[in-house]
């Protein structure tokens, strides 16, 4: 389906980022997963913390759940994200190293998010907000023009 443009005052307003909380949160749930968190920025970009919205973290809490249990239960190698982010309106998890089934999770969540409002995590439409693609549920839309 394709993406519907609307308007929007302000960047900042559709540029969501993860609050400081539901990251740490992550990082607790997830810490082998997320050990370049803290890293210097320059060298992994995990180290300016998850940059996507709140509504998606559900969505990578629940993928790397599978993507640890992968590792502790059929040997697939341990994932280390190195950056989490929205691109495009859609979620992107940079991790390595992987195994085939474990990047097939990655793809198969980077593909749900396509329809997650990021703002909440309800279903939502992908948009194009001043030039930038978003999902966004109804309550979560950019004001009229």
């Amino acid at each position: 389906m394709p993406a519907i443009a609307v308007a929007a005052p302000a960047i900042l307003d559709f540029l969501p980022l993860m609050t400081p909380e539901l990251d740490t949160l992550l990082c607790q749930r997830h810490p082998r997963i997320f050990r370049l968190r803290h890293s210097d920025p320059q060298l992994s970009a995990l180290g300016r913390g998850m940059e996507c919205g709140d509504g998606w973290f559900r969505l990578i809490d629940t993928l790397c759940e599978q993507l640890q249990w992968e590792t502790d239960h059929n040997d697939a190698p341990q994932v280390v994200a190195t950056q989490v982010k929205e691109k495009m309106g859609t979620l992107r998890f940079h991790a390595r190293p992987r195994s085939d089934y474990q990047s097939g999770m990655i793809r198969i969540a980077e593909a749900l998010s396509a329809h997650l409002c990021e703002r909440c995590g309800k279903f939502g439409e992908m948009l194009i907000i001043r030039g930038y693609r978003s999902v966004r549920c109804d309550e979560h839309l950019p004001p009229g023009p």
